[in-house]
């Protein structure tokens, strides 16, 4: 079944240009036949003024060469219909995608993955790759890296945070913020490893080592395992950090680079990443009371999610298959 389809382009005073499309349907293996025809005629009296025949390869020449250029006219507006201006900023690229539809949005990524940049090229570009490499040889070494270490490789790589447990994704605001106001002193400083956001809330990292020792050798009562000191002092820190940031967020608070925080803080929510889940010991009852100690400890704490480093590091794989995965999808549809 052969397909014939006719649009209007465009038209000034006296003339009108059409654009017809024919030749065989998708169903159809062969696509000589199809083919564009544009044609002009008086948009009084109909009479022919000229046509154009295009064949396929003359449509992707065209589409190729339209491609390159920025179809905005008027210098006051950032996008015409389907053609838009960018700046070279990331910001506004990112702007423009969150508001766009699902149908441009899958259009522009095709484009992307067809025409310039695979999934696994980004990957490359954005060192995601090499530094999952890292944060996995980081893991099988944890002793000879020290918090600061830590530190240092979140803060250069901060999409491994990536999206948070809410879908939201979170970036880094300051490393090492000072989220309280000091004695005369000054000495009582509270500070966290980060202060991060979602774009709209703050919220605060605290960092212990993957090594951190997640349980005592004491077994309690009930199929429970006593805790760690370790553990439970490092929520009590960030339980400090929290209340010291709900008073000092209601001042005006700039970042090392001297950018002021737009984002409020409300009920700061808290992310405390420590241990290693593989640290566990134990025969396999042993082990299952624990798992169960820990994850019933770190559900019923509020506004604080306790990650382990084994944890995020599997987050982070996921955040680089995906988009390989995402590629696979694009390639198929095209």
């Amino acid at each position: 079944m052969s397909l014939n389809h006719s649009f209007l382009i465009g038209s000034d005073e006296s003339s009108e240009l059409m654009l017809n499309i024919s030749g065989l349907d998708a169903n159809a293996k062969e696509v000589d036949s199809l083919c564009a025809n544009f044609f002009a005629h008086c948009a009084k009296t109909g009479t022919p003024k000229f046509t154009c025949k295009l064949t396929i390869q003359n449509l992707q020449n065209l589409y190729s060469h339209l491609s390159s250029y920025s179809m905005v006219c008027d210098s006051t507006s950032s996008k015409t219909g389907r053609f838009i201006e960018v700046r070279d900023n990331y910001n506004e690229i990112i702007s423009i995608l969150e508001h766009a539809d699902n149908n441009s949005l899958v259009m522009a990524l095709q484009h992307l993955v067809s025409s310039k940049l695979t999934n696994n090229d980004i990957n490359t570009i954005l060192g995601r790759k090499e530094s999952l490499d890292t944060y996995e040889k980081m893991l099988t070494e944890p002793d000879s890296y020290k918090e600061a270490d830590w530190q240092r490789f979140f803060e250069t790589n901060e999409w491994i945070f990536g999206y948070g447990l809410k879908y939201k994704f979170l970036k880094i605001l300051q490393r090492e913020a000072h989220i309280s106001r000091t004695d005369l002193n000054g000495g009582n400083d509270v500070i966290a490893d980060f202060l991060i956001s979602d774009s709209r809330f703050t919220k605060i990292v605290e960092l212990k080592t993957p090594t951190t020792k997640l349980f005592t050798k004491r077994q309690g009562r009930s199929d429970t395992w006593f805790l760690s000191s370790e553990l439970t002092d490092a929520v009590s820190q960030i339980l400090a950090q929290k209340a010291n940031w709900e008073i000092e967020s209601q001042s005006r608070n700039y970042t090392t680079d001297g950018e002021l925080i737009h984002e409020d803080t409300f009920d700061t929510e808290c992310i405390l990443i420590i241990g290693s889940l593989s640290s566990i010991e134990g025969n396999e009852r042993e082990k299952l009371i624990k798992r169960k100690t820990l994850e019933l400890y770190r559900r019923n704490l509020k506004n604080i999610d306790i990650l382990f480093y084994d944890e995020l590091l599997e987050r982070s794989r996921y955040i680089v298959r995906s988009a390989e995965v995402i590629e696979d999808k694009l390639l198929s549809a095209l």
